[in-house]
């Protein structure tokens, strides 16, 4: 099998790595897209937990943590660092289900902070019944450091060419087969995947093929000056703040947008987002002194429902064309097992796991 993977995302570029690996797989093409384009590896926050809300993402986040945890390269490769993190939520019954997944895989790692713990451990102003997942081997990785791992891997592998160009054109011909211009060359592939992230709708659009569910959607964050004792790295599901430690006296907060449909490359108008992200933040967390905003950085993501970094396919019939998108700014914590996943279901019987809600 020929197959070119359009994106050198932390998404593309995992899955290109997975597939070089497979004996089915004769050769790979990594496409990088253009020099100098920032897309949201290079914005990513890298925080990695094993608790999401959505069970699917859940269970991807888990496994990618264990591999993650168990293997010295990508540990080394994405410079990880064990912090522990918080997930801040309502409250409900089912809660303890939903921690089973991650005991089995992490003993111990998990458990479920009360509202009056959260109190303790300094948090204020939460609703009532917020409740607190405290992982203990949650952390963050350095997602631009993986990526360059990972590329320089694949350029000393011999059945992969890595190139710095985007695909401008995808077109399914005849006898199954895609043709991809690249770099005004023409290069014909037995499957194409795009993990082109938030030019994904745009591309497919621009080449007759079908988008419908996949959004893009801005991504805002700050990184201030602060003094007292910084916060692992948190989502607050109550509000939309969210946050990581970086360098000392160094704390990035975001904000969940819902300025959707952004252009990849275009500034969102969200300049009001972070005065409230700050807001938030001295609210939840009053012994931390917050100072100015050194860097803000924007970014757009693509989106979709559900919310799962999965490969979907663009055109059933042909089987030929797959998106590797639509996880959200989110995508490290689960991007080890969902290209995993993707490598094994595209070698496998060409059924899709995961529709897209519209196709």
């Amino acid at each position: 099998m020929h197959t070119c993977i359009a994106g050198g995302g932390i998404a593309g570029t995992l899955f290109a790595w997975r597939l070089a690996q497979r004996s089915e797989v004769e050769h790979v093409d990594l496409l990088l897209g253009d020099d100098g384009q920032a897309d949201a590896t290079e914005l990513s926050g890298g925080v990695v937990r094993a608790y999401e809300r959505h069970a699917e993402g859940r269970r991807l986040a888990v496994a990618s943590l264990g591999e993650l945890l168990s293997s010295t390269v990508l540990r080394a490769w994405s410079n990880y660092r064990e912090t522990g993190a918080v997930y801040l939520r309502a409250g409900d019954q089912v809660l303890p289900d939903e921690l089973h997944a991650i005991e089995a895989r992490l003993p111990g790692s998990a458990r479920v902070a009360t509202a009056s713990e959260l109190a303790r451990l300094g948090w204020a102003g939460l609703p009532p019944g917020t409740v607190g997942v405290v992982e203990r081997r949650a952390g963050y990785v350095n997602a631009t450091r993986l990526r360059t791992a990972l590329i320089a891997d694949l350029a000393a592998r011999a059945n992969v060419r890595v190139v710095s160009a985007p695909a401008s054109a995808v077109v399914v011909d005849s006898d199954g087969t895609v043709t991809v211009s690249i770099n005004g060359r023409l290069r014909t592939y037995d499957v194409v995947v795009l993990a082109t992230g938030a030019w994904t709708p745009s591309l497919l659009s621009a080449n007759g093929l079908p988008a419908a569910g996949l959004r893009t959607k801005a991504i805002r964050c700050a990184t201030y000056a602060v003094r007292g004792r910084r916060p692992v790295p948190f989502a607050d599901e109550t509000s939309g703040l969210y946050g990581k430690p970086v360098a000392e006296g160094r704390l990035l907060l975001g904000l969940t947008t819902e300025e959707w449909d952004i252009a990849p490359g275009h500034r969102p108008a969200t300049d009001a987002l972070q005065a409230t992200a700050e807001r938030i933040a001295r609210t939840r967390m009053p012994w931390l002194q917050l100072g100015r905003a050194l860097t803000t950085v924007t970014a757009t993501d693509c989106y979709c429902d559900p919310p799962i970094l999965a490969l979907r396919p663009v055109a059933a019939e042909s089987g030929a064309i797959w998106t590797f998108t639509g996880g959200s700014g989110g995508s490290i914590k689960t991007a080890l097992a969902a290209s995993r996943q993707a490598a094994a279901q595209l070698l496998g019987p060409r059924q899709p796991q995961h529709s897209i809600k519209g196709t």
